[in-house]
This record gives C-alpha cells, sequence and structure tokens, in this order.
C-alpha cells in the first residue's frame, strides 16, 4: 500500500467581499497581473490568500458563496482529497498537465466578465448543499502518485471544514474519495473563519453540517508547481 503526506498549513487572514450569492468556477488568473473584470472586488482576498507564495504560472479560482442550511454542509462532506486541476477537461483528477488554456465556460470566457454565471458540475462522489463542485474526468485517481506540486488554497467566512495533517496509506479513489482511509495518528485541524489555510495535492479534508441557517463564502485558488513545506 502506498502512503502519502498530507499537509495542512495555517496562513494570514482573509477578507470577504459582500455576500451576493456569488459564483466562480476554476477562473484562471495570474499572481501580480491585472484581474479579469468580474475578479475585481475580489483583490483584497486573493492577495492576502497568496501572500508567500511564489509563482508566475496560472493559477484557478473558486468561489461560491451560498445559503447554507442547517444540518447540511456547503461543500463536500466526507474525507476527500481535492487532486490536480485539468483545465484541459474542465475536471479535477490523479494527474494532469496544466500547460492547456481552459475551455470556455457556458456563457463567457473564464478570463472575462460573466464566467461565474454558470453552475458547476456535480461533485463526485455526493453532493453537498452548494450545488457545485467536482467530476472526475482528468485522469485516474486509482493509480496517482501525486509527485508534481500543486498547492491548494482555501478560506472560509463561516467555520465549516476539518482538514488532516501527516502520514496515511491507501490510494485515494475516484473523484479524490478517502473515506476508505484510517484517520488514526493523524492531526485534524478545524479550518477557522477569515483564515486561509493551504494544503499540499494530497490534502485530506472534509466539510461539516452546519448548525444554523447560514450564509457563507468559500475560496479556493489551485497553484500548479508551489506546495506549501
Amino acid at each position: 500500500m502506498k502512503a502519502f503526506t498530507s499537509i495542512v498549513q495555517k496562513r494570514g487572514a482573509v477578507p470577504f467581499a459582500a455576500h451576493i450569492g456569488e459564483r466562480v468556477y476554476m477562473q484562471e488568473f495570474r499572481k501580480g497581473e491585472p484581474l479579469p473584470a468580474n475578479l475585481h472586488r475580489w483583490a483584497p482576498t486573493l492577495d492576502a490568500m497568496l501572500e508567500g507564495v511564489d509563482t508566475d504560472g496560472p493559477l484557478y479560482l473558486m468561489i461560491d458563496q451560498g445559503i447554507v442550511r442547517a444540518g447540511t454542509s456547503h461543500r463536500r462532506p466526507g474525507v476527500h482529497i481535492d487532486g490536480y486541476w485539468v483545465p484541459a477537461k474542465s475536471a479535477h483528477g490523479g494527474s494532469g498537465s496544466h500547460s492547456n488554456t481552459p475551455p470556455p465556460a457556458p456563457g463567457g470566457s473564464h478570463r472575462g466578465s460573466g464566467s461565474h454565471s454558470y453552475t458547476p458540475p456535480v461533485e463526485v462522489p455526493g453532493n453537498h448543499g452548494g450545488g457545485g463542485g467536482r467530476h472526475s474526468a482528468g485522469g485516474s485517481w486509482a493509480d496517482a502518485a501525486y509527485e508534481d506540486h500543486e498547492g491548494i488554497l482555501l478560506a472560509s467566512s463561516v467555520q465549516a471544514a476539518r482538514a488532516y495533517s501527516g502520514v496515511f496509506i491507501g490510494q485515494p479513489g475516484d473523484g479524490g474519495d478517502c473515506s476508505h482511509i484510517d484517520l488514526t495518528g493523524l492531526t485534524p485541524t478545524a479550518m477557522l473563519a477569515g483564515q486561509c489555510y493551504a494544503g499540499n495535492v494530497t490534502m485530506l479534508h472534509e466539510s461539516l453540517p452546519l448548525a444554523f441557517d447560514v450564509l457563507r463564502t468559500v475560496v479556493r485558488i489551485n497553484a500548479p508547481g508551489w506546495t506549501p513545506q
């Protein structure tokens, strides 16, 4: 059985733009370059999340502002990894090249205004209360080595997720499912509101149900070629 390392790193505080029910699905941008028009209000958020991230390559942004009902999770429940973002297939997977430009989203380009107005693909396996997530056509999960660097930066306006750091045994399943992984010996980390957390491509994490109805914002950045140490 293969062994993988799950890295969870708490970074700095993060401000959030006002909640207007906005969604952005894996829109490409670059650190230090002008943002697309639809992302201007998110500049302080992105600057804070990318503090100390050394990259001049493409970055991929997900924003999900949702109404989360009591007893449900906003994002994906169950322990999982996010895997690599594969822009050529508009999918997450166990491997893939980042050299291609993402195909246009319905209703507009990934780099232009208006690209945040469509509903993302349904998450696999399972679903979440927010109604968006990933599909897993981007490469085999069953035998992936996860040797290429790709960092994942996460921030939430409401605490409703947990991550695990340490070494785990076993291959992630389809869609990054890790419900079969023994978490014994791993260190759980509550992902606090208003904080950025950085993880590697095999960071184990899960969304948790909320105790009350709430407006919640989740921002995630995939950073190919970079990883927290």
